[in-house]
């Protein structure tokens, strides 16, 4: 793993993160803010309680990044028709066309990756980041439930007397 960490800091494989159309895009907005157009891009349109849940966010953060979006003119926010507590998001033209400059320059680097990998190991690697996802989801091993019942039952003390 500390060679993995070394590439990374060290040598070639950082420069893809660093694009500098990339880089440019990420000073125009937040990650979290990023991530949020291009969920919308994707669902066309959501309730804020989707966008938090897409996010895996509270509501009150989605909610805060909504306003900064929309101060910004690149959502709209609006009561659904049929229930007014709700309120849908969708992209603004603008929206539209900052989400569309950020995803093409991710499918342009997802394109490089492709490029240089055969078809056997880009499902290798898709198989191998699937399992390292659902590793960093799950808590660490001292931290799941089944290894704190042990240490959370009462200890007998037997006190001579």
């Amino acid at each position: 793993m500390q060679q993995l960490l070394d590439l990374f800091l060290t040598g070639g494989a950082r420069l893809p993160f660093f694009n500098t159309e990339l880089f440019a895009l990420d000073k125009e907005l937040p990650k979290s803010d990023f991530l949020a157009l291009l969920l919308l891009q994707r669902r066309g349109e959501a309730t804020m309680s989707e966008l938090a849940a897409d996010l895996n966010a509270p509501l009150s953060t989605a909610t805060g990044i909504g306003a900064r979006l929309e101060r910004r003119k690149l959502i709209e926010r609006y009561r659904h028709p049929k229930d007014k507590r709700v309120i849908v998001l969708r992209l603004t033209p603008a929206g539209l066309d900052l989400a569309a400059r950020a995803r093409a320059q991710i499918d342009a680097l997802l394109a490089r990756i492709q490029q240089a990998l055969s078809p056997d190991e880009v499902q290798q690697l898709m198989g191998l980041v699937q399992k390292i996802f659902a590793a960093l989801q799950s808590p660490p091993a001292g931290d799941r439930p089944e290894a704190q019942t042990a240490a959370n039952q009462p200890r007998r003390i037997q006190i001579d007397g």
